[in-house]
């Protein structure tokens, strides 16, 4: 399963001064204007405001959210109003970690202003960084004509196409000798653990021969100590994915990184409303 990559933004605020004229419309007095309203062009504008404060007090997330996917931008009469909300909502919708939102509105924003700012291509890229990987990646190329600092954000491509190979071989490993398939995963302490219970448990089983206790130790091996080797082979099994998952998340944290001195660089800027 693919990791969901979520950064914080840097978000560079242009100068809200709507946003500022509606610091005396409490968020409650324009929800009730909205609902007395039937003016659905008026709805619109009355959403706009309340997303104005959100974003003044710089509030990006769940709720905000809730109020951009209220707004029905074809009913939003100024083009370049129209536009702003776009271009936010894209951001917030990502900040929220809703991609798909993400990628309609940033559609929808290309389609209307034709957009082809650094910023713009920029956002487009980390909407879509895991999935169109191939439109992704020309867009770093164009931007990278640009500034060669963009092709760090090739790391993406890298954290979604990662994946360990060959698991059949750490499997079989653990199978003919239990624990060191685990320990191979880099859970030495676990593959120990593992060995020396599955070998304990055949140690008891040759006892109990010894003894001429032939019945429990058919118990003994056909329960605990089968128990014991296939749980061996299940935590190999389990241990090489959660190395995966380690892996990735190095990836992700080393791109978070190249991502963030990048974002220093081209700040990505919430609009006006």
């Amino acid at each position: 399963m693919q990791r969901v990559f979520i950064i914080n933004i840097f978000l560079c605020w242009a100068t809200l001064t709507h946003a500022q004229r509606s610091t005396g419309d409490s968020l409650l007095d324009l929800e009730y204007a909205y609902f007395k309203t039937t003016d659905e062009f008026k709805k619109q504008e009355l959403l706009l405001k309340k997303i104005a404060c959100y974003l003044k007090q710089n509030n990006t997330e769940g709720k905000v959210f809730s109020e951009v996917k209220r707004v029905k931008p074809e009913k939003i009469n100024d083009n370049s109003q129209r536009s702003a909300y776009l271009w936010n909502a894209t951001v917030i919708a990502y900040l929220n970690n809703e991609t798909d939102y993400a990628r309609f509105y940033m559609s929808e924003y290309i389609i209307q202003t034709k957009d082809s700012s650094v910023t713009c291509d920029l956002l487009y890229i980390l909407v879509n960084k895991y999935t169109g990987i191939d439109a992704v990646n020309q867009k770093i190329e164009q931007l990278a004509q640009k500034d060669s600092l963009f092709r760090e954000l090739t790391c993406f491509a890298d954290i979604a196409s990662y994946s360990r190979k060959h698991i059949n071989r750490y499997l079989i490993a653990s199978a003919i000798l239990p624990g060191s398939g685990t320990m191979m995963n880099g859970y030495v302490l676990k593959g120990l653990i593992s060995l020396a219970l599955t070998a304990g448990s055949v140690y008891g089983v040759i006892k109990l021969i010894e003894y001429g206790l032939y019945i429990n130790a058919v118990l003994w091996g056909t329960g605990v100590g089968l128990k014991f080797y296939t749980g061996n082979i299940k935590l190999t099994e389990q241990t090489f994915y959660k190395a995966e998952e380690r892996k990735k998340n190095k990836l992700t944290t080393d791109c978070e990184l190249k991502l963030k001195t990048i974002l220093s660089k081209y700040p990505l800027t919430l609009r006006e409303l």
